[in-house]
């Protein structure tokens, strides 16, 4: 997200802004590398050719919704034809990898994108979410979004693993896209303890419900972004989910492996 793109009607360089996805795509794209990398049953599955992924993927049920990242079984039918590759997208997002992360990416063994025509099994649903500024003003919507988009889920996909992933600033100030680019003032850390107290204590578990609402994986990163062109970088201070919590992002990671090691085998 430290790389500025040109977004909006405007067309001016943002590192985010609310009305494009690029910042999701990020995020979704680093989380399935880090649970790649850290996930030997997700890990075999792709080295099989079991395992797909589709980024914006739209959910067929209720009310059709789009997925921010899906995880899919291959079936042994699928034509043979060229594809996307989770490698291409480094690219065509413009992700920035550093050296280590180029040789881990190496090793991972070739994934490939779902095609819109593909009907596929989904095995992981995960939605993203971020609250970059006016954290206590946006919490409200925010929760409303994220109950919906877990309630949709299970009732499309009562069989897949349901995933809540939330990206929260913990900068002191924030550039605005809109308007005349005017700089928001935060009460950091408290705003985004908020919005982390609020994902941890107000999102349900699905365990809780007998699955029929909620996620089975709730997870958040807090970072420092400005908007303005200084760097993009994780915050692991107070504004983080502390080592504890069941949100933090490591143990969002391992959840989703235990649970896709249960269900998937």
């Amino acid at each position: 997200m430290s790389v500025p793109t040109r977004r909006g009607s405007a067309g001016a360089a943002w590192q985010y802004h609310s009305r494009s996805d690029t910042h999701s795509k990020v995020a979704c794209w680093t989380l399935l590398f880090d649970a790649l990398l850290e996930c030997d049953v997700l890990r075999a599955h792709a080295e099989q050719g079991r395992l797909g992924f589709g980024i914006n993927h739209v959910m067929v049920g209720p009310i059709n919704k789009t997925l921010d990242l899906v995880l899919t079984r291959v079936p042994p039918s699928r034509s043979a034809k060229s594809r996307l590759s989770f490698v291409d997208l480094v690219t065509r997002f413009g992700i920035c990898l550093s050296d280590t992360d180029q040789l881990e990416l190496a090793t991972l063994p070739a994934i490939a994108h779902d095609d819109m025509e593909d009907v596929s099994e989904v095995l992981v649903a995960l939605e993203a979410k971020a609250c970059m500024t006016e954290h206590l003003k946006s919490l409200p919507r925010l929760h409303a979004e994220i109950l919906a988009t877990g309630y949709l889920a299970k009732r499309s996909m009562p069989r897949s693993i349901v995933v809540s992933y939330s990206l929260v600033n913990a900068a002191r100030t924030f550039r605005t896209p809109s308007g005349v680019a005017k700089i928001n003032h935060h009460n950091q850390p408290e705003d985004a303890q908020r919005v982390m107290e609020m994902l941890a204590t107000a999102i349900p578990l699905a365990r809780d419900t007998h699955n029929l609402i909620g996620y089975d994986v709730i997870g958040a990163i807090a970072i420092e972004c400005s908007n303005d062109g200084s760097p993009v970088v994780l915050c692991d201070g107070t504004s983080a989910p502390a080592k504890t919590s069941h949100i933090r992002y490591e143990r969002m990671i391992r959840s989703l492996c235990s649970e896709y090691r249960s269900r998937v085998g």
